[in-house]
């Protein structure tokens, strides 16, 4: 439901209180029967009052259509689905998430010494597939060897596990972090 319905929805409810509100005060003498009768005369002698009543039950009528079909196909005519890449094959269409992609990008950087923190992002546009890697390193290791590294391991893991052609993978070093912070724990021996 977008947000024009829900803001329609929303009037039409609001509505119906007043009205049910007014009926339920009607059906305990809480208003008079003179106000009921002098608005139903008012509507058989006024054609502008007439066509005030007229106008106002036709939009409800119509509303009322609108969201009952709407209530019938369900969310059918729309699923729901994340964003995904597409692949086929001679068995049919195969749908792999971006945050299954994500996740095989961070655990291939995870493994590669000297990575202390990532985070992975992959943009599926027409002309092909890449991932973006955000990473922390140790400062240690030479930061051309680990980019490299860290753009083989995610090309080759997402490739052979997913099945998806990478058109790039970008590596932005974002800081050195300090020793001790970080995801990994360094082992004393």
């Amino acid at each position: 439901m977008n947000l024009f319905d829900r803001f329609i929805l929303t009037l039409y409810s609001l509505a119906l209180v007043v009205i049910s509100l007014f009926v339920m005060a009607a059906g305990l003498n809480l208003i008079s029967s003179v106000y009921i009768e002098t608005a139903i005369a008012e509507m058989y002698t006024s054609s502008q009052v007439g066509m005030i009543y007229f106008a106002a039950a036709a939009v409800f009528f119509l509303i009322s259509l609108k969201f009952l079909f709407g209530s019938m196909r369900g969310g059918a005519s729309r699923p729901h689905t994340a964003p995904s890449v597409q692949r086929s094959n001679e068995y049919g269409n195969v749908q792999i998430t971006v945050e299954t992609l994500e996740s095989l990008a961070t655990h291939a950087a995870r493994r590669i010494r000297g990575v202390r923190d990532l985070k992975a992002r992959i943009a599926a546009h027409e002309n092909g597939t890449a991932v973006h890697m955000k990473v922390a390193v140790d400062g240690e290791t030479p930061i051309p060897d680990l980019t490299q590294q860290i753009q083989q391991a995610v090309k080759e893991r997402i490739e052979t596990i997913a099945g998806v052609e990478l058109t790039e993978v970008t590596v932005l070093v974002s800081e050195v972090a300090q020793p001790g912070s970080g995801s990994r724990v360094r082992r004393v021996e």
